[in-house]
């Protein structure tokens, strides 16, 4: 057989018609002179139709030979000339960086890629030039400090001095636009990730230039410094966690700059061979594609057919011949990329009507790459595909030039078409997708560099509310970016739709998804030890290396969530919305460091055996209970802390379980059991979706969402800046005003020096709107971005699917009773963190009130899951507790959400109400009053703003009051205490509230006295540290107060204005608590509220003391400290106990029980209401001094009623006392009126005029001796006896004792029964047993 025409359609000649051309050409012979010859003649030639296969092919090998000698032989000059333009380089063929591995910068195996774990680190590489032109690239992972350059062999470097610090180096920091060369100076432009920096010197002409994306910055050192021996070497100075690429000519470059040479020689004669090879190679592909009867016609004799073994004998010669010079990374990129981008770009058909998909077996880069596995080694052509990997990553991230994304979308194409091909694809899933956060780099879209964002949203378009602008043309722009990156935004979710195809598997081996499902899970959890202890230390272990860039974290997982929703609505339409509930405690869900909501895993299975045998049977109940048999605690077999102190890390042997998948993160995990590998065959669809859904919570938790509050913070302070220029242009105008109206109004005109002053502040308040204006537009233009791709529509969207499935989830594992403890804690954490996305961070202007119809539904879930919730005893973890008060704190900072909350199930409502009303002990009571008074906040005294008034506003105009700021900037929580929003005040809930303890009186007493006892020692801890920092201020001049001191203080007094508006709320909607004297607890409790609340005044009022000095201080640390958050909420208790008699007891007879409570109490002066008003007009008496009956209204004390100064005379004692200084900052109610109404001020006076009548009414009460007062509280008489030991007290101090204790206050008795002095018993111990007598004993 002849295989000229197969040879024909592979090489493109026809070398065999060369051979029977020369047979026919030769002379026959005579006979007679072969019988005469004395010689044997030599064997004629053979035709080619004699010639059997093998002759053909040494034919075929020798003509290949001879072609590549030929290359050989015409690339020697070439070859000569390229040595001789390099012969003032010094140093290897192979440039390389040159750095040990004592180092802290990890390299790569190729030694061109570096990542700094150090401080400071410099880098060479091991060569260097001594003249010449010369040149290498730089492509940035990072855009932090970096100094990039050349350095001479005498520079020595440390943490603290790189390239360019020394005077034989020079170095350029494009993060910091300045050159340095002993000094520094300005130079270039500000460099981003993805950009390719070319660093060029000319030693001859003593010159240094660099180019950003191919574009020349100029000259950057014009004189080097020159001498006998010194050569230059390409150096980086690396930042902590600073990385790049270089390429000295190791691969082509993507700049070349004319007449500058590599620093390695280019390969010539391997890329011309490669180039021949590969074309064949690509001929023989394509007639594999097309040729189907060759890949499915059968011998029936059982025999390979002789075409299909020529072509086998083609691709055995030419991959012989190519592995010479294929694993060189120029080659790779420069021939067989190119070739495979073609590939992609061609229309393959079988038929007319049927277009072949490229990647595909039937394609004809299938058919190239199936080539490739087949006839070389697996090792080889892994490193093939990783090089190619690599060389399309960097495509892909390189910088591009405005919305032109059309390099990315060839790359994510290319790959498209590559992983097509199964064995491809299973290989990057297996062994690159996951390393080093590349599939997570391939699916996020760059934005445009802030260049051509200026160019693309002008100054005159930029819009935010504070400068105004056109908004339409604005959002216009925003919708062009949208449209520009749809294109690649659906080539990666087609791409990433391909990778976890599940058609692919077979009994060998596993589908692509399970491979996907596997790694990802593996992955994310890598990045979850992020958020756990050592995690630097792992970091320096594990696969991904580095931590993740928030940015890219979140447009990963954004576009995970989309395609998880997309194969649900595909694979799984008409099935249940929830995901399988077995999953969590059967085995399925590896969460390794996760707890679970009731606690650890081993403890639950114990616990629930039986309803885990119910549920899943006793064979499945008996091997998870043997699996954790098996399992043991790290910390039980060793400390890990003494791997921290070894010298060399990478020598750590990981104990426990050993094998291809021990790694650092099973050695931090509790749990020793590894991750197992994915399993042969196709993956269940239904538990694939699932775990895929499971790892999306996972990675949304741990990193994913960070990012969001980045760019929320973006949004507040553009609300911020509106803020001022409002307030600028509101002074401008007033200022302009008036002085028009003095220029109006004076009798004399305006000298220059009065237009100077004029002109000078028309300038200041022009350059202040500048100022802030300049900083609107720079953030507007970066919002336009998140507007448009960041957190965009269709971002906020997914993100609203992925809350709703969570919830759907947990309400359905919730039916299963206490097999609700086994939820992950991830599934109870995440819910504050997507709420506050959907609700807050997703919107990008800061408005009161958010429109959430398209999240509707998922609110209305939140609100039932979480209140019926709020308290489940089945959820152990502080943390979930934690969070699910996180979230309930962003439903009521909404009002879309407090309406949720109040559409909710009665049962829901219950719940929740009874889980605030618990008592404030042993548990985050700070958080739940929080949440109680978002109820209240809009109905309190003074209350409609849970921020307090500027001491310096007075009032002059209006606050804007903006939506809730729920994170902290640092991606953070920092607890409800901090979460600011406008008032949703729910009457609903207040109803509510009022119910339960109005019909539960012992539940309402333990509430009350735990809010009262939280309030006593709030306020007492505050008033010691202001007596602290005092004397501290007292005893040294310019005294320094630590940040910590003054930050509990300034928490105690927010706690302690929080608990009295608790307080406030709770007398508002249940009165007859404290009215009612039948109730048991009625009397004490009301003289507890009374005592706290005159403790509470007397303090912050007058005189003058602690509180006044630190409001005068005026400390940035102590800002809420202020008169009037406490002032209006004691006086907003006191309005609320004595609200019927205030409204309605105009001329009163007689004095009530609450009256007669708050009068007697010894802390209690008018003064302090007065302090109120700003107008003192009753004397501060003490305590000997205060009138129990006979009260003289004309008595006054040395008090200036006008400016608040309180002259009280010092006693003269040998004893040196601090003297209270006239207070700086004055206080009056009527000072605020933006939070306070006249009508709120009249209820004061109404107030203060009440007290005194009644006052009036209390002639026939005298004022007991020393001998009859109670010897505990010293105030008021005795009135009760104790049995058996006779002691006595007040009854309001002894019945407040036995909430705690039930023995004497002093011979520590047990105490048996309790008797007013009529005999009546008030209290008896059911609990008490008599002391045995002598004679019993």
């Amino acid at each position: 057989m002849s295989i000229a025409k197969l040879f024909v359609k592979v090489f493109g000649e026809d070398i065999f018609e060369q051979i029977n051309s020369t047979n026919k050409e030769q002379p026959e012979e005579e006979d007679d002179e072969a019988t005469c010859s004395a010689l044997q003649a030599p064997p004629k030639p053979a035709k080619l139709e004699e010639m059997n296969l093998p002759d053909q092919m040494v034919i075929v090998r020798n003509w290949l030979d001879e072609r590549l000698n030929v290359i050989e032989s015409n690339s020697i000059h070439a070859v000569k000339t390229q040595r001789t333009d390099m012969v003032n380089r010094l140093g290897p063929e192979q440039t390389i960086c040159d750095i040990d591995f004592t180092s802290t910068v990890r390299i790569s195996a190729d030694r061109l890629s570096l990542r700094s774990q150090g401080s400071f680190n410099t880098i060479k590489a091991n060569v260097c030039v001594y003249g010449g032109r010369w040149m290498y690239e730089v492509l940035l992972h990072t855009k932090g400090v970096m100094q990039i350059g050349w350095c001479s062999n005498k520079c020595t470097f440390n943490e603290n001095s790189g390239v360019g610090d020394t005077k034989w180096s020079y170095g350029y920091d494009g993060s910091k636009q300045q050159i340095w060369h002993i000094s520094t100076s300005k130079y270039g432009d500000k460099w981003q990730i993805g950009d390719i920096i070319t660093v060029i010197i000319d030693v001859d002409n003593e010159s240094i230039e660099y180019f950003r994306n191919g574009i020349s910055m100029g000259v950057a050192f014009d004189k080097l410094e020159r001498g006998p021996s010194i050569s230059f070497f390409p150096a980086v100075s690396l930042g902590y966690n600073q990385g790049l690429q270089i390429n000295f000519g190791n691969m082509p470059f993507k700049y070349p700059v004319d007449r500058f040479m590599p620093l390695q020689a280019k390969p010539i004669v391997r890329l011309q061979k490669a180039d021949l090879l590969l074309g064949y190679l690509v001929n023989l592909s394509t007639v594999l594609a097309h040729n189907a009867k060759c890949k499915k016609k059968e011998n029936l004799e059982g025999k390979i057919s002789t075409k299909k073994t020529v072509y086998v004998v083609f691709a055995t010669l030419l991959t012989e011949k190519l592995a010479q010079v294929l694993f060189d990374p120029y080659v790779i990129e420069d021939k067989l990329l190119p070739h495979i981008i073609n590939l992609c770009t061609m229309a393959n058909e079988i038929e007319k009507d049927t277009a072949i998909q490229p990647g595909s077996s039937e394609s004809t880069l299938g058919a190239l790459f199936s080539i490739l596995w087949n006839f070389l080694e697996n090792e080889e052509v892994k490193f093939v595909m990783r090089k190619l990997m690599n060389i399309l990553l960097s495509i892909y991230t390189h910088t591009h030039t405005g919305l032109d994304y059309q390099k990315q979308n060839r790359a994510i194409s290319t790959l498209t078409c590559m992983c097509t091909h199964t064995q491809t694809r299973k290989t990057y899933l297996e062994y690159k997708f996951f390393k080093k956060h590349c599939l997570a780099l391939l699916m996020y879209i760059r934005p445009p560099e802030y260049k051509y964002m200026q160019q693309l949203v002008p100054d005159s378009i930029a819009w935010t509310e504070g400068i105004g602008g056109p908004k339409q043309k604005y959002l216009t722009q925003i919708d062009k970016i949208t449209k520009a990156t749809e294109s690649i935004y659906n080539a990666q979710k087609n791409f990433l739709i391909l990778l976890i195809n599940n058609t692919d598997g077979d009994e060998l081996v596993p589908s692509s998804r399970k491979i996907f499902v596997s790694k990802l899970r593996r992955y994310v959890m890598d990045l979850s030890m992020e958020q756990r202890p050592f995690h630097s230390f792992f970091l320096m272990q594990s696969s991904i290396m580095h931590p993740i860039e928030s940015t890219v974290a979140l447009s990963f997982i954004c576009i995970l969530i989309d395609t998880t929703r997309t194969l649900f609505e595909r694979e799984m339409s008409s099935a249940q919305d929830e995901i399988k509930l077995d999953y969590f405690f059967d085995g399925t869900f590896e969460y390794q460091h996760f707890d679970r909501v009731g606690g650890v895993l081993s403890h639950l299975r114990k616990v629930h055996r039986n309803d885990i045998t119910t549920r899943l049977g006793t064979e499945r109940a008996r091997v998870l209970l043997d699996d954790d048999r098996t399992m043991m605690r790290v910390g039980e077999l060793v400390d890990p802390g003494l791997f921290l102190t070894s010298t060399n890390l990478n020598n750590i042997a990981i104990v426990g379980t050993q094998g291809q998948n021990a790694t650092f993160t099973h050695f931090f995990n509790p749990r020793l059991n590894p991750m197992p590998d994915a399993t042969p065959g196709n993956s269940n669809t239904e538990s694939s979706l699932s775990e895929l859904f499971d790892i999306c919570i996972l990675y949304y938790y741990s990193i994913g969402h960070k990012y969001i509050v980045k760019i929320s913070s973006v949004r507040d302070e553009i609300a911020a800046l509106n803020d001022i220029l409002r307030e600028t242009k509101y002074y401008r105008e007033d200022v302009e005003r008036k002085l028009k109206m003095l220029e109006d109004h004076a009798s004399v005109c305006m000298n220059d020096n009065h237009c100077n002053i004029v002109s000078d502040l028309k300038q200041k308040f022009s350059q202040r709107e500048n100022v802030f204006a300049k900083r609107s537009i720079e953030l507007a233009r970066k919002q336009a971005w998140y507007r448009a791709i960041a957190l965009g529509k269709q971002r906020r969207l997914t993100i609203v699917w992925l809350l709703e499935k969570t919830l759907r989830t947990l309400n359905a594992i919730s039916q299963l009773g206490p097999l609700f403890s086994f939820v992950p804690e991830v599934y109870i954490n995440i819910l504050p963190i997507l709420l506050d996305t959907v609700m807050d961070f997703s919107h990008h202007d800061l408005i009161t009130q958010f429109e959430i119809t398209d999240a509707e539904c998922a609110v209305n879930t939140s609100a039932e899951f979480l209140g019926i919730h709020s308290a489940d005893p089945r959820i152990i973890l502080a943390s979930c507790k934690d969070s699910l008060l996180q979230a309930l704190g962003t439903l009521t900072c909404h009002k879309a959400g407090v309406r949720a909350l109040e559409r909710s199930t009665k049962k829901s409502q219950n719940a929740l109400v009874k889980s605030l009303l618990r008592p404030y002990e042993n548990r985050a009571w700070g958080q739940s009053n929080w949440l109680l008074l978002r109820f209240w906040l809009g109905d309190g005294y003074a209350y409609r703003d849970s921020r307090q008034p500027s001491i310096w506003q007075g009032g002059n105009h209006p606050v804007q009051i903006g939506l809730c700021r729920s994170r902290a900037k640092n991606e953070t929580h920092t607890g409800l205490l901090h979460h600011i929003a406008p008032a949703n005040p729910s009457k609903h809930f207040q109803k509510l509230i009022g119910q339960k303890l109005s019909e539960d009186e012992p539940f309402a007493t333990a509430f009350l006295n735990s809010v009262l006892s939280q309030l006593n020692w709030a306020f007492s801890e505050f008033i010691l540290l202001l007596q602290e920092i005092q004397n501290t201020a007292h005893r040294q001049e310019n005294a320094v107060f630590e940040p910590k001191q003054l930050k509990i203080c300034s928490m105690c007094f927010e706690l302690t204005v929080s608990l009295m508006r608790c307080l406030e709320m709770i007398i508002t909607v249940a009165p007859e608590i404290f009215q009612e004297p039948t109730r048991a607890n009625s009397d004490l409790i009301l003289n507890r509220v009374c005592q706290l609340i005159s403790q509470v005044l007397s303090r912050v009022t007058v005189p003058p003391g602690c509180f006044q000095f630190i409001v005068d201080m005026c400390s940035s640390d102590l800002n809420s400290v202020a008169h009037f958050p406490i002032i209006t909420a004691a006086l907003g208790i006191l309005l609320a106990l004595l609200r019927s008699e205030v409204d309605t007891d105009r001329n009163p007879q007689k004095v009530t029980r609450i009256t007669r409570a708050l009068l007697t109490d010894p802390s209690f002066q008018f003064a302090n209401l007065e302090f109120a008003l700003g107008e003192i007009r009753t004397p501060i008496l003490q305590q000997a001094e205060i009138p129990r009956g006979n009260f003289d209204p004309q008595t006054r004390a040395h008090i200036d009623p006008l400016t608040n100064d309180v002259r009280v005379p010092v006693p003269s004692t040998s004893s040196k006392r601090i003297r209270a200084d006239p207070p700086i900052i004055k206080f009056s109610l009527s000072d605020y009126p933006t939070h306070v109404t006249t009508a709120e001020i009249d209820e004061v006076r109404r107030l203060i005029e009440m007290l005194r009548l009644k006052q009036s009414l209390l002639s026939d009460i005298t004022l007991p001796s020393e001998d009859s007062l109670c010897p505990i509280c010293c105030a008021k008489p005795i009135t009760v006896i104790f049995t058996p030991c006779k002691h006595q007290s007040c009854s309001n101090c002894i019945m407040q004792h036995l909430m705690n204790s039930k023995v004497c206050f002093y011979c520590k008795t047990l105490i048996k029964t309790i008797e007013t002095n009529e005999g009546t018993v008030i209290y008896n111990n059911d609990e008490y047993t008599a002391a045995p007598t002598f004679y019993e004993i």
